[in-house]
């Protein structure tokens, strides 16, 4: 072979050889550039998984976190809610004001415009004479000169309208003759928002019994054996007629109503919660300790003395008027309802017993018995308490006890009326 063919085919060979490597080559590269391409993939697989995630988190956070949609939704319907039970009183309260316009019933204070007691808490009103002011209802109510009203008192003749002097002592507001009350309270039948309290002494139903108790003509006897105080027996013959003309409706030209202690008489001579009560003297001590309350205080337009049988069964009456357990409240021995017979050491100081606490008025139904200026014609034994005992439970707050001049004992203490 010449040397010419040997060299064309060694050529031939590279050639294909080459031709050869450079096909390996690029198989190579495609599954290289395969791999790759899978590897990109599942990166952009990864990254979008996170972004999903991600976007999933704000979505949520948005949707159930604080202050988000959820939140924001909810915060939406009681704002709607607010409005509409807003616009619902005001619509009320038009009505209410038509009503009491139109039928001098009801309040006649404008929609929205506080009643002038409410006026007198909020601003922290001292009368320098004795002013009349009207509660929510359109009730007037005298305050005494000297006084303010408690920052607790009620806004409502019903609930109890609290005045107090400058030493803290306290004196609730009870009405005589007929007084505007609330739908809820007006439970005599009419329906008509008045309720009518007499200015009288009261027989009351036994032991436990609830009825309305039966007005009694002046002085008359009660029980065979107690008289008031018109009767040259009593205590306060002679003294009682500034206080019915003062206290008696407005109708008859008084001021329509009186106040009595909120609380028992406390040690010191006050009227005050969280003392203890004024307890072991004798009746005409009581009676010396409460005139002499306010007797040397020029500043006080108002006289104190010791609670009358008019004021107590009035007071009484008027406390069984305006609360849900009505009459029962007058005769109960329960002590579910005040600290009636629990025990020897039962006794609690003023204010103490929780659950006697009607029409702002507290210790009424039970504690101490009360001295009261309403006489006995038992022989030696002229004085009359009033009231449910702790010591006792044979006693309830309507029940009348006889006792001698010089008696004082540890579970009988006293309360004061109030009259400008």
């Amino acid at each position: 072979m010449k040397e010419e063919e040997k060299q064309l085919i060694n050529k031939t060979k590279k050639a294909k050889s080459n031709l050869q490597r450079t096909s390996k080559m690029h198989n190579i590269i495609d599954k290289i550039e395969i791999k790759q391409e899978k590897g990109i993939t599942l990166i952009a697989l990864v990254i979008t998984i996170v972004i999903l995630i991600i976007l999933a988190t704000v979505t949520l956070n948005v949707v159930l976190g604080e202050g988000g949609l959820i939140d924001r939704a909810q915060e939406e319907k009681q704002l709607t809610e607010q409005a509409q039970t807003q616009e619902q009183e005001e619509l009320k309260g038009a009505e209410e004001y038509k009503n009491g316009v139109l039928a001098g019933t009801g309040t006649t204070n404008p929609p929205g415009e506080k009643s002038e007691v409410e006026q007198a808490i909020e601003n922290k009103t001292k009368y320098i004479d004795t002013t009349p002011i009207t509660d929510d209802l359109d009730n007037t109510v005298y305050i005494p000169g000297g006084f303010h009203l408690a920052t607790d008192s009620g806004t409502k003749v019903e609930e109890g309208i609290v005045i107090e002097d400058d030493n803290g002592n306290q004196f609730v507001w009870i009405p005589t003759g007929t007084y505007n009350v609330t739908t809820e309270v007006d439970k005599d039948g009419t329906q008509d928002g008045k309720l009518t309290n007499e200015l009288t002494r009261r027989q009351w139903a036994g032991k436990n019994v609830e009825a309305e108790p039966t007005p009694v003509n002046g002085d008359s006897v009660i029980n065979s054996y107690y008289y008031g105080e018109g009767d040259s027996r009593s205590v306060a013959y002679g003294e009682i007629d500034a206080f019915l003309a003062s206290a008696k409706p407005v109708s008859e030209g008084g001021h329509g109503g009186f106040y009595i202690g909120r609380y028992e008489q406390g040690t010191g001579n006050v009227c005050k919660a969280g003392v203890d009560a004024y307890v072991s003297v004798t009746r005409d001590q009581a009676k010396a300790k409460a005139e002499a309350m306010y007797s040397s205080n020029g500043e006080i337009k108002a006289t104190s003395q010791l609670i009358s049988s008019y004021a107590w069964d009035t007071a009484l009456n008027f406390i069984c008027q305006t609360n849900e357990k009505g009459y029962l409240l007058a005769t109960t021995t329960n002590s579910l309802y005040g600290n009636i017979g629990t025990g020897s050491s039962g006794k609690t100081q003023t204010g103490g017993y929780e659950e006697d606490c009607y029409s702002n008025i507290y210790d009424f139904l039970g504690n101490c018995l009360e001295w009261t200026t309403e006489s006995s014609s038992i022989y030696n034994y002229p004085c009359v308490a009033r009231g449910g005992s702790y010591h006792y439970s044979g006693h309830y707050v309507a029940s009348r006890g006889s006792y001698g001049t010089s008696h004082s004992y540890t579970d009988i203490s006293f309360r004061s009326q109030l009259y400008v």
